[in-house]
């Protein structure tokens, strides 16, 4: 569904959602643990209003982050990641709290597009290439202009909404570890947990996916994980007996000890 930006521009595809969304991982946390009891979203929006279950004093601010929540976690049909039940779980987990907080990363960026390809550009390809060392909201605002030449949904925005987005994005990066402490500006690579990896993992292998696909699936991209870093967090969680792992004459060998609920439940003790 289409919104508006400032100055009543309708958009489409690009969309300004995460200035008025934010990054809201604190509550996202919160109402997907939350829906494991609540059951569909009707039945939840009910109760964080009833109970004021977020702790807001504004309704507009809960609608907000109520829309994001169901933006990345509810749409899940197309993003070929866990569903939300299964997210619930490993919230309900024993996992490290900084993983929880880890593989909730790809549903922002899989949920919005404008959010996922500023990324992809401003901090993959730069990283990658070893051109951007840092960023600030100017860099953000320049990217967006440029993008505007071909969107025009984009170029309509004011100086004003693109310094806003701006500063959403520099958060998020912040929030997930990828860029130091205002006032610092330098990106850092995310270290991507050994149980992160075998959340994603096991889920992928749920579904089918042989290792050769699990290795060099697109998620690890976003994660800027190498392939090198792939196989020792592999080699981490054979030696945890996640799975069996091998490596030998060309042949591998990837054969997991629990599905992921299993792992969920039994695996992290």
């Amino acid at each position: 569904m289409s919104r508006k930006c400032s100055g009543g521009v309708r958009l489409t595809k690009y969309e300004c959602g995460l200035t008025g969304e934010g990054v809201s991982l604190y509550e996202m946390l919160k109402l997907i643990e939350l829906s494991k009891d609540a059951g569909d979203y009707r039945k939840l929006r009910m109760k964080v209003f009833a109970e004021n279950y977020l702790g807001k004093n504004s309704d507009s601010r809960i609608d907000n982050i109520l829309r994001a929540f169901k933006k990345r976690f509810l749409n899940d049909a197309d993003k070929g990641l866990p569903p939300v039940k299964v997210l619930s779980l490993a919230i309900d987990s024993d996992l490290p709290e900084e993983s929880k907080r880890q593989i909730l990363f790809p549903y922002y960026l899989f949920s919005d597009d404008l959010l996922r390809t500023t990324y992809d550009e401003l901090v993959i390809k730069s990283m990658e290439k070893g051109e951007r060392l840092t960023i600030n909201n100017a860099d953000v605002v320049d990217f967006l202009k440029e993008l505007g030449k071909g969107h025009k949904n984009i170029a309509a925005w004011s100086e004003n909404s693109k310094k806003k987005w701006a500063t959403r994005f520099l958060t998020f990066l912040r929030t997930f570890g990828m860029l130091e402490k205002y006032p610092a500006n330098k990106l850092k690579k995310m270290y991507v947990l050994p149980e992160t990896f075998a959340f994603f993992a096991l889920w992928l292998a749920d579904n089918g996916l042989p290792f050769q696909r699990i290795m060099t699936y697109i998620l690890w991209r976003f994660y800027l994980m190498s392939v090198e870093e792939v196989l020792e967090r592999t080699y981490y969680g054979n030696k945890k007996d996640w799975w069996y792992f091998e490596e030998a004459g060309g042949i591998i060998t990837f054969q997991p000890r629990y599905n992921l609920g299993g792992w969920l439940e039994h695996g992290l003790e």
